[in-house]
């Protein structure tokens, strides 16, 4: 720890006016022992390092001072069971401190986020592209399955979009007719349902298809995990409530996982990858931009905060 400038000052006056003092007499003092010299230096610094544990800030740059001051004893051979002790307490509280830090810078930036995503679903309602607002409000729904002004949003969609498909129908009833009348309607009936059992017949076996993600490296490595139903999750949180739940749930010892660190989601027999993390998903070696859909494919590979590599497999 460096001593303040007005103290150096201080010091090298000091030691000018002993210097002067020392020509005016007649015989020089005796030499410092060294031994005792030593001791009041680490007694100097034991004063210091206690002053700056009892006055530092509770902040990362706070303990940060603290765990310098007593590494610095350690360094020059003074420590002891004592500055051994101070410095682990210093290193678990700047560990606390940075923890908090983190948390609060995540959360404000979330909010931030989730609020310029909802003036997105807003103004996708607003233009009736009402799939583009659908899938911008499940991208929300995904990181924060418990907003209430999400799920708000989501409702209403699901009603507007019930009500275009109403009217949707009632011309095609309207052009049914129409055909019939011309002569056509059977024909145009005996089309619509050969596509209709080949949409059918083509989703029935996308549906069937099983999807299992394996841990090839890293945290968890050999484990195979089935994705079930529409999303599948992957974070550190381990909870019993279903708004809460991972379906798998990974964590290492310098958190760099995230609660819900990315999903897994199934939609239409296809298959996407969401990041919502901190330390960030990497797919294919390529980052991952948060909140952004990803189709994901048989074989390819993604990491998880540089600690966990899985491969996606379809069966």
């Amino acid at each position: 720890m460096r001593l303040p400038a007005g103290a150096i000052a201080l010091l090298l006056l000091l030691g000018g006016v002993t210097a002067a003092g020392a020509q005016d007499t007649a015989a020089p003092p005796a030499a410092a022992d060294p031994a005792v010299q030593r001791e009041q230096e680490k007694a100097a610094l034991l004063r210091f390092c206690q002053t700056t544990d009892m006055s530092a800030a509770a902040t990362p740059a706070g303990t940060k001072e603290r765990t310098d001051c007593w590494k610095r004893m350690q360094l020059e051979g003074m420590g002891d069971a004592v500055v051994d002790a101070k410095y682990l307490a210093a290193v678990a509280d700047y560990d606390k401190a940075v923890a908090r830090d983190s948390l609060r810078r995540a959360s404000d930036s979330s909010t931030a986020a989730m609020d310029q995503r909802m003036r997105a679903v807003q103004q996708a309602i607003q233009a009736r592209d009402l799939d583009g607002a659908e899938s911008a409000v499940d991208d929300i729904l995904v990181i924060q399955p418990a907003n209430q002004r999400a799920l708000a949003a989501k409702d209403r969609i699901v009603s507007l979009k019930r009500a275009r498909q109403l009217k949707i129908a009632l011309f095609a009833i309207g052009a049914a007719v129409l055909a019939a009348a011309a002569g056509l309607g059977v024909l145009a009936k005996k089309l619509s349902k050969k596509d209709g059992e080949k949409r059918e017949k083509k989703q029935a076996a996308a549906a069937a298809r099983k999807a299992v993600v394996k841990i090839v490296d890293g945290i968890g490595r050999g484990k195979l995990y089935t994705v079930e139903g529409s999303l599948f999750r992957i974070g550190a949180a381990g909870s019993d409530k279903a708004e809460e739940k991972n379906d798998l749930v990974l964590s290492d010892s310098a958190a760099s996982i995230s609660r819900f660190h990315c999903s897994i989601i199934r939609k239409d027999g296809r298959f996407y990858l969401i990041d919502s993390s901190l330390n960030g998903t990497v797919l294919n070696d390529e980052l991952l931009e948060r909140g952004e859909h990803h189709d994901l494919k048989d074989g390819d590979e993604f990491t998880v905060a540089n600690v966990a590599r899985m491969k996606f497999l379809m069966m």
